[in-house]
């Protein structure tokens, strides 16, 4: 049985306003605390340190799954996937908002690096081939997040039961957080390029959220 998309009956474009602002502000935070080298950045590297002594082949045989998922090929096939299953079941208005903000937030990963050019941590610690891309923000967490959160966003708009959205929601963030922990241990990126990722992925959620609910507008479908 499908779902159907609900307007909210209060407008929520404030909320997430204040919210992308909020999350703005801590991406603005570790962005100025790498450049300059002051706290949290200054962990990074005992956290890294902290992270190849933890490694186990166990662990690592779930984080090499885990992190190809939140990759440019593993996120390109899921989110076509997905937006084809919507487009099956009618949802065309889901599709184009996970299709767009996939699309985006692939766009703003490659300019956010290249605007920081940040180094990454040391190949000598690296599991896996080097990356060739720069290290600030990580790319996984910052595009696994959006790709999860909008799908979180559709079952919280949706007349799903509250249990299924508590649930949906609980499922988003810790598959974004297990993505992003993953680059830290596999050593591809420092602890506050994952933090920064969840923060910037948070900022454009909430701007594709109001887009959604200014142009869009979806009715029930």
């Amino acid at each position: 049985m499908q779902q159907t998309i609900v307007v909210p009956q209060r407008d929520l474009r404030p909320f997430l306003t204040l919210m992308a602002t909020a999350a703005a502000a801590v991406f603005a935070w570790l962005a100025v605390s790498t450049e300059l080298g002051y706290s949290p950045a200054v962990y990074d590297p005992a956290v890294t340190a902290w992270a190849v002594q933890a490694r186990h082949a166990l662990v690592t045989a779930v984080a090499w799954p885990l992190t190809h998922l939140g990759g440019t090929l593993g996120l390109t096939l899921l989110t076509l996937t997905m937006c084809a299953f919507l487009l099956l079941r009618g949802h065309w208005r889901r599709a184009l908002v996970l299709a767009g903000a996939m699309l985006g937030s692939s766009l703003l990963t490659v300019v956010l690096k290249l605007v920081f050019a940040r180094a990454r941590p040391s190949t000598a610690l690296l599991l896996g081939e080097p990356a060739s891309s720069w290290s600030f923000p990580s790319g996984h967490s910052f595009n696994t997040g959006v790709f999860v959160g909008v799908l979180a966003g559709f079952a919280l708009v949706s007349t799903a039961s509250p249990t299924r959205k508590v649930l949906a929601t609980v499922a988003a963030c810790l598959a974004a957080t297990a993505v992003g922990l993953s680059r830290v241990y596999l050593a591809y990126h420092w602890l506050t390029d994952v933090l920064a990722g969840w923060a910037i992925a948070l900022v454009w959620l909430c701007v594709v959220g109001i887009v959604a609910l200014t142009v869009l507008r979806p009715r029930q479908e």
